[in-house]
């Protein structure tokens, strides 16, 4: 049969290629959470007084935690779409920041925004991969 894959037999291993996006999607997630809690507090708190969300420390932890909770159930594979749900958006939501406020996060770059939207999106449809608690039977 022939093919236009140039590695027809690597398509075996589609799980373990959803797998590296999903886990290092996570890790991303944890790498945000644990900046902004130790390095970044006075900075992010700061960000979210100058967008108008009082109490800013309120919303500092909210997102915080929503960060390092879904990077976490990411890393192993649990309520991945849910969690995929949660991180799009809030690259969704980073995007529009960047876009309309440049200067209110320097850190990063619109594009990075997007792929991570992007890559979160894409795992709603793809599904956990291997290694994976919530993985489909």
């Amino acid at each position: 049969m022939q093919t236009l894959s140039l590695f027809p037999s690597l398509l075996d291993f589609q799980m373990l290629g959803v797998f590296a996006l999903r886990v290092t999607l996570g890790l991303i997630f944890v790498y945000f959470w644990y900046e902004k809690v130790t390095h970044q507090r006075a900075e992010r708190i700061n960000f979210y007084e100058k967008l108008g969300l009082r109490p800013s420390k309120v919303y500092f932890w909210t997102v915080s935690s929503v960060d390092g909770i879904a990077g976490a159930l990411l890393v192993v594979g649990l309520y991945t779409q849910g969690a995929v749900l949660v991180t799009g958006a809030l690259m969704l939501v980073a995007t529009f920041i960047k876009w309309r406020k440049p200067s209110a996060l320097p850190r990063n770059t619109i594009e990075f925004y997007i792929i991570l939207a992007v890559a979160s999106f894409a795992l709603l449809f793809l599904g956990p991969g291997a290694f994976a608690i919530d993985l489909p039977l």
